[in-house]
């Protein structure tokens, strides 16, 4: 009778709550914290790989990488785009990903050169840009874009030119 597995109620809330704590994880992430980072992220229920495992472990890895861990981040980087297929993930979203994990992994090599399993896997695909999941995107930036509050407004157009 009794099946020990979760019903399905209570594995969506999983889902949605592993999905908020990576959320916070990230934004904290962005603003250089890595402390509350792994706070949020540590509120994060255990899930399924396919289901938001994979998630989890993407932001773990940043975590790693923003803390100076290089070896253990880009590892588990190397892992989590290896097992992607194993998700219910598109064909761009999957690509994008692998993309962002090139991009941080570069960053955080001392050579600037990413490893090779994550060059390779990334060679030779494209993606649209368009298709992409906007959470994927706001979650884990291809590029880091800082605001620019001090910036002075855009000059105004020029006047009309008359004829006469």
């Amino acid at each position: 009778m009794f099946s020990g597995r979760k019903t399905e109620e209570a594995i969506r809330e999983d889902i949605r709550a592993a999905d908020r704590a990576v959320g916070e994880a990230m934004q904290a992430l962005s603003a250089d914290d890595v402390q509350s980072a792994r706070k949020a992220l540590s509120a994060a229920p255990r899930t399924h790989y396919a289901d938001m495992g994979w998630k989890v472990g993407l932001a773990t890895a940043m975590i790693e990488l923003k803390a100076g861990k290089r070896r253990a981040g880009l590892q588990r980087l190397v892992t989590i785009c290896g097992r992607l297929d194993d998700t219910s993930l598109s064909r761009d979203d999957k690509n994008y990903l692998k993309l962002y994990a090139l991009y941080r992994g570069t960053e955080a090599s001392k050579t600037g050169r990413a490893p090779t399993e994550l060059r390779d896997m990334v060679e030779d695909f494209r993606f649209d840009h368009t298709l992409v999941s906007p959470i994927l995107r706001k979650d884990f930036p291809l590029k880091h874009v800082e605001d620019n509050e001090d910036g002075p407004p855009p000059p105004p157009p020029p006047p009309p030119l008359s004829v006469g």
